[in-house]
Order: structure tokens, then C-alpha cells, then sequence
């Protein structure tokens, strides 16, 4: 009964750790089989637009701007910013969630393992110390968690046909505050890299 039990709380206890650690990421990609990647040479590169809510000043804007062309080092080929004159495919990115919420997760009691010492008599009649351990309820009080959201629609487009031959719609979420740094950055060298294997 008692192994049972210490079971039952291990599995209790790692699905209250899942459930309250969210980071999810969905990524869909679409790809023309007939267009040919590895004829591509020049790539534009448009702005992610201006008129994007980051919530913050014009300062974070240009980082993040920053930390898009940096991504676009992936790619291995030349990379023209904002002019589509003299490029086989043309990279447009649309941000169209950036945004922050949050959740209580409400008082709870679960049964943890927990570690105790206590002292006894030995045989010798000395004091000793032994450690034991018990799995016992503890009392969580409500806490709050803070999440950030994410979703970018990627869009390649042949520059002579005006088609889409590449499209990527990403979307994450993170139980933290303002993480769309990190996440940006992560979905941008995705993408980037994963547009380079296509034109290698």
C-alpha cells in the first residue's frame, strides 16, 4: 500500500509540474514541390512594418529589428533589405500577436516527499542522527503566472511570378513576462535556417 501510494504522488506531483509550466510551440510550414530553391541567389528581405505594437518605445523596436536581420545571416546568400528589384525570392513577415496575459493558479495541496533527520540512542547507547524521509500534504497558496504570446505568419515569394513558394505560420507561448525577446529571436533563426537548407 505504501509503494502504491509513494507512486500515485510521484505521477500527482509530475503532472502539476506539466501543467503549470507552459511552453508550447505550434509551427506550420507549406512549401511548393515544384519550385526550384536552388536556383535562388538574391534574397529581399522586407520590414516586419512599422506599425507594430510592441507595447514598448521606438528603442525595443529597433532591437528587435536588429535581431531579424541578424537572423537573415542564415540564409548564406546575398540578403537585400527593402528593395525587390534584383532578387529571386522576397521574405515577408507578419507579426500578428505579441501580447501578454496572465492566470491564478488557484490554493492547492499535493503530497510531497520531504526529507527529515531525527536523533536515537545506538546499540552503544551513544546519540546518533539518521535521515528518513515521508511523503507528506503541503499547502501551496494561489500564485500568479504571467504569460507571453506570440504568432508570425513568414511568407516567400517567387519575385518573378509574384506566388507564394514558401509559407510558415509560428505561434508560442511562455509562462513568463515579457519573454517575446527570446521567442523572436528563436522563430526568426528557425525560419531563416530552415529557408537556407532550401536554398543550399
Amino acid at each position: 500500500m505504501k509503494k502504491f501510494l509513494k507512486i500515485f504522488c510521484g505521477i500527482f506531483l509530475l503532472e502539476i509540474f506539466l501543467t503549470t509550466q507552459i511552453v508550447s510551440a505550434e509551427k506550420t510550414d507549406w512549401t511548393d514541390r515544384y519550385f526550384n530553391f536552388k536556383s535562388v541567389r538574391r534574397v529581399a528581405v522586407m520590414d516586419f512594418g512599422r506599425n507594430v505594437n510592441f507595447g514598448r518605445g521606438t528603442v525595443y523596436q529597433r532591437k528587435m529589428a536588429e535581431a531579424y536581420e541578424d537572423a537573415t545571416r542564415k540564409l548564406k546568400c546575398d540578403v537585400i533589405f527593402g528593395d525587390r528589384s534584383y532578387a529571386d525570392l522576397i521574405v515577408e513577415c507578419k507579426i500578428k500577436d505579441w501580447s501578454s496575459d496572465s492566470y491564478v493558479i488557484p490554493e492547492r495541496t499535493v503530497w510531497e516527499r520531504k526529507r527529515f533527520t531525527r536523533r536515537y540512542r545506538n546499540h552503544r547507547g551513544d546519540w546518533a542522527e539518521e535521515t528518513y524521509y515521508e511523503t507528506v500534504p503541503v499547502t501551496y497558496p494561489p500564485r500568479r503566472v504571467d504569460v507571453s504570446d506570440i504568432a508570425i505568419s513568414f511568407e516567400v515569394y517567387d519575385a518573378r511570378t509574384g506566388q507564394m513558394v514558401f509559407g510558415r505560420d509560428d505561434v508560442r507561448r511562455r509562462e513568463d513576462r515579457d519573454a517575446h525577446d527570446g521567442m523572436f529571436k528563436r522563430i526568426c533563426n528557425s525560419f531563416f535556417e530552415d529557408l537556407g537548407k532550401k536554398l543550399k
